[in-house]
């Protein structure tokens, strides 16, 4: 069934870097750690457009290659660009026509976790644009995660990361492939890390793989143009400054908090046993004494 979404051209076309759309930017990160927040933040600037996963990793044909990939997402950005301008409409998951800031239901599903709670489907954007030189911003995690050595030469890349010991409770909260140890669009363009996770039988042990894939990918790749959620989510004006929009944010909605609460203590006990002694680029960005700090909020907080 059709989703009455404009229909893009999703054969790769290779071009060269200095065709790549201009005023566009990519977003990629940790799953749960805000990355459709700041979508959501991003789309309160003036003349910006951020979408939350707008391309569907079974459109990508991974025998064709990394170069053949990143070719295929510089031209949807372009087609995307187009559409916006041209129809005033675009393609995201969305929910009621917008990018929400949680993707997640709030209530727990079958299996008592919480179920996605978009859809990939049009947005109008008319009222968002000022000019043809907006900015866009697309976000994938695990896709442009896997991509990002290729990526990043093509277009100007930006990370989100979280506490992981707030990741890791996401994690097993949530109906995604994640939850069991897996992250498809990854393993689709890491044959390395999919046959890795195919030898871990535990199924905490493979989120602690993933993570520590993110993250290492984050610091060899990435560089400075990565943001903690603790900081922006207590500040949006932070999301919009590591993108080097010129307009400051002016929040209209609640006021947020990095406050972490609800969590069961016994589980959290036990992915914080795990996370102390695991990771080498998970330390890069969150030392063991942020973990510690973490956890000791939990309990205090039980």
């Amino acid at each position: 069934m059709s989703c009455g979404c404009p229909a893009f051209d999703l054969v790769p076309r290779y071009r060269d870097s200095s065709l790549n759309p201009p005023n566009t930017l990519l977003l990629t990160g940790l799953p749960r750690a805000g990355t459709t927040l700041c979508c959501h933040i991003l789309n309160a600037y003036p003349n910006v457009l951020a979408l939350h996963e707008p391309m569907t990793p079974s459109d990508f044909d991974p025998e064709l290659g990394r170069t053949a990939a990143v070719s295929q997402i510089a031209n949807f950005a372009q087609q995307t660009r187009t559409s916006a301008q041209r129809d005033g409409v675009v393609v995201s998951r969305q929910k009621d026509g917008k990018v929400p800031e949680n993707p997640v239901a709030q209530a727990v599903g079958e299996g008592g976790l919480r179920p996605m709670d978009v859809s990939l489907g049009q947005i109008d954007v008319r009222h968002q644009l000022q000019d043809e030189n907006f900015t866009l911003v697309i976000k994938h995690n695990a896709l442009f995660t896997a991509l990002l050595p290729e990526l990043k030469e093509a277009l100007p890349v930006y990370g989100i990361v979280r506490n992981p010991l707030a990741v890791l409770a996401s994690w097993n909260q949530v109906d995604l492939p994640v939850n069991q140890g897996h992250i498809p669009a990854g393993e689709m363009f890491d044959p390395v890390l999919k046959a890795q996770l195919a030898q871990i039988n535990d199924r905490l042990k493979r989120q602690l793989h993933i993570l520590e894939w993110f993250c290492r990918r984050y610091a060899d790749h990435l560089g400075g143009r990565v943001l903690r959620y603790e900081d922006f989510v207590v500040n949006p004006n932070k999301v919009g400054d590591m993108l080097q929009l010129p307009t400051p944010y002016h929040a209209k909605d609640k006021q947020r908090s990095s406050r972490n609460a609800g969590y069961d203590l016994a589980q959290m006990e036990v992915f914080y046993q795990q996370l102390r002694g695991f990771g080498d680029a998970l330390r890069q960005f969150y030392p063991l004494v942020q973990l510690d700090e973490l956890m000791d909020s939990i309990r205090a907080s039980a």
